[in-house]
């Protein structure tokens, strides 16, 4: 039996995809009989938790990175615990260069036999450096730990390939875990629409300025269409009659709700952000049955193109831009596809499925 323990230092809170990720990895790891402890910040807004999840780091500092040196006493812990474990494995989804670097000091001081499994959520472009100081201190873990005991991983066949090439390793793809089997009966006429911009993080590299310009159009749409959008996004987005601001942490079941009521969820990712990077909305999309309108160039065009569904793939600089995602929602011949394009996505993109792959990982 593994013995595997996560180090998350960006969780806060149950926004965004490390909180569902950490369950689903969870499930997984019990069916396959393993410990699965996640270690979290201190801080940590999260409460009434099992004995599992241990708040015992310091939480990940963004504007001065440097300060993330900070959680060397306490990594030092975590390693000293890896080190009397039976099987252990550290596993590593949200990790910079500083983390790994402590990583590799831990490693150094404690000597722990035990697996590292890292996954790459990036391309190495957009590494520090390109990656190169990545591919040095892996090296030296390599060295320490055996190069059959570190193990390169991602969610993106797009990652896997680029990575692959640079890193000179073979990464293992894994499924999207974190999903709902809940699918919407077919499309109904309506003369209203629903626009949703889901999650609580309105960043700029998921399409914000591209969401504001929908705003602005519709101003004149005489209540055709709504526009859902996160209160976080409230001091950017001009409020109109035709735009309806979410609170910005919906629990499991309001956005589950959400999901299934929208007519079309509104992904306007940057390309320059999401070329490789995976989507879990947009997989919890397809996996409901709703149609998602993405931007060219990304992960999830590269998608949509197996499953013949090049329509979704947006110019959100478009003059007809309103227009073109109203046709969106009208296509009952975009709807079969996309349940199509779910059977197969449900297949792959399930709990049991990942189970099955990290075993595989694991042998």
């Amino acid at each position: 039996m593994l013995t595997i323990y996560s180090i998350i230092p960006s969780l806060k809170n149950n926004e965004g995809h490390q909180y569902e990720y950490n369950i689903a990895f969870t499930k997984a790891a019990n069916l396959n009989d393993w410990k699965y402890i996640k270690i979290i910040p201190k801080k940590c807004s999260l409460d009434n938790l099992e004995s599992d999840w241990q708040k015992s780091i310091f939480g990940m500092e963004t504007k001065n990175k440097i300060k993330n040196l900070k959680n060397f006493i306490p990594f030092l812990k975590v390693f000293r615990k890896i080190k009397k474990s039976k099987n252990p494995v550290l596993f590593a989804e949200d990790f910079t260069i500083i983390i790994l670097f402590l990583f590799l000091i831990c490693i150094l001081l404690v000597r722990p036999k035990m697996q590292l499994w890292l996954l790459f959520r990036f391309e190495h472009d957009v590494m520090i450096k390109k990656g190169k100081p990545y591919s040095y201190i892996l090296y030296f873990i390599e060295m320490i730990l055996g190069k059959k005991n570190v193990k390169y991983l991602t969610d993106s066949e797009l990652v896997a390939k680029r990575n692959g090439s640079f890193f000179k390793r073979d990464f293992k793809v894994l499924p999207i875990p974190h999903t709902n089997s809940i699918i919407r009966s077919a499309i109904q006429k309506k003369d209203h629409y629903s626009f949703w911009w889901p999650g609580g993080l309105t960043r700029k590299e998921k399409g914000l300025f591209r969401i504001k310009r929908l705003a602005s159009l519709l101003k004149d749409a005489n209540n055709k269409v709504t526009l859902e959008v996160a209160k976080s996004a409230q001091n950017t987005i001009a409020l109109n009659n035709n735009v309806r601001f979410l609170p910005n942490n919906l629990t499991r079941e309001e956005y589950n709700e959400k999901m299934l009521n929208t007519d079309l969820l509104l992904l306007p990712y940057i390309e320059k952000s999401y070329g490789y990077r995976t989507s879990g909305i947009f997989v919890e999309a397809i996996v409901a049955g709703i149609t998602p309108a993405i931007s060219k160039d990304t992960w999830m065009a590269n998608e949509l193109k197996k499953y013949d569904l090049e329509e979704l793939i947006v110019d959100w600089e478009s003059a007809d831009l309103l227009k073109n995602l109203l046709k969106l929602c009208d296509s009952s011949k975009i709807k079969e596809k996309i349940i199509a394009m779910r059977r197969k996505y449900l297949d792959i993109h399930n709990v049991d499925n990942f189970a099955k792959k990290l075993k595989d990982i694991s042998l």
